[in-house]
This record gives structure tokens, sequence and C-alpha cells, in this order.
């Protein structure tokens, strides 16, 4: 079997990835803005949002929307939760950790599912094939006991002269 076929794309885009993105993203912007709502402080948004790309990069497939949720979530945390609010501050001490240790996250998450997915693939695809040989095996050989019993009938009839006619029906 050629190995491109165990191979998962990098950057596959289905619908099924997309729904999830929006969904688990959605629901983080909104947490922080109930945070945000309840609590005054703005330490509560990273958190979340690694969490968010954490979960994303595990149930969507390659790279895309993990690195996707990476990207937007630096900049949400920033542009939206971040004082100065709604305003772009590359000045903060801790940006470049938070956009590190969230591409971090997304690039480890995303790898780890990647090689599970394909090593589960692999077992499922092993599995077929010994059920395959373990059918073939079978078949062979309940096709094989009937087969060797009349050639066994076959080769007494031509081989032995002096049968009845009674023991000639038999073995036909």
């Amino acid at each position: 079997m050629p190995q491109n076929q165990n191979k998962v794309p990098l950057f596959p885009f289905t619908f099924r990835d997309f729904f999830i993105f929006i969904g688990i993203f959605a629901c983080a912007i909104e947490l922080c803005i109930l945070l945000r709502i309840a609590d005054s402080s703005d330490g509560f948004a990273s958190p979340v949002f690694v969490l968010a790309v954490l979960l994303i990069s595990r149930f969507t497939n390659g790279y895309l929307f993990g690195t996707l949720a990476a990207i937007l979530s630096v900049i949400g945390i920033n542009y939206i939760f971040t004082y100065p609010y709604w305003e772009f501050n590359f000045t903060l001490s801790g940006y470049p950790l938070t956009f590190l240790t969230m591409f971090g996250v997304s690039i480890v998450t995303c790898t780890m599912t990647t090689k599970i997915k394909q090593q589960e693939q692999l077992r499922v695809e092993g599995e077929k094939e010994k059920m395959r040989a373990n059918l073939l095996r079978s078949v062979s050989h309940d096709i094989r006991t009937p087969l060797t019993s009349i050639v066994g009938a076959t080769s007494t009839l031509l081989e032995t002269k002096g049968l009845s006619e009674a023991e000639q029906r038999a073995l036909l």
C-alpha cells in the first residue's frame, strides 16, 4: 500500500472543522465577555483562549484551525480584552509570550492529534486486513474439505474396477 494514503493533509478544510472552530471560539469570546462584566480585571482572557486553542486543535483535523485559533486569540486578547479596549497595543509586556504560548499549544496539540489519527487509521486498516485474511482462510478451508471428499470419491471410482452399482452410487 502506498505511503501517501496514510498522510493527513496539514491544512484540510471541512465544514465540520469550521463549525467546531466557530463554536468553540464563540464560546470563548462569550465567556470572556461575561467574565469582563463580572470582574474588571484583564487576566482571565488568556487562560480562556489558551483552552479554546487547545480544544480547537484537539477536535479539528490538521493545523489550519488550531493555528488560526492561536492567531485570532492573541489578536482578540490584545484588541478586545486588554486595556486600552478596542485598540491594538503591541507594547504590552506579555504580548510576545502570549502569542508564543498559544502558537505552541496549537502546534503541539495539532501534531499529537494528527499523529494519533494516523495511528488509529493504520490500526483500523490492519484490523481490516486481518479480518480479510481470516475470512479467506475460513472460506478456503470450508471449500477444501468438500473438494477433498469429492476428489477422493472420484479417484476411488476411477481406480477401483470391481465396485457394485450400489457402491458406485454411494461414492457419487
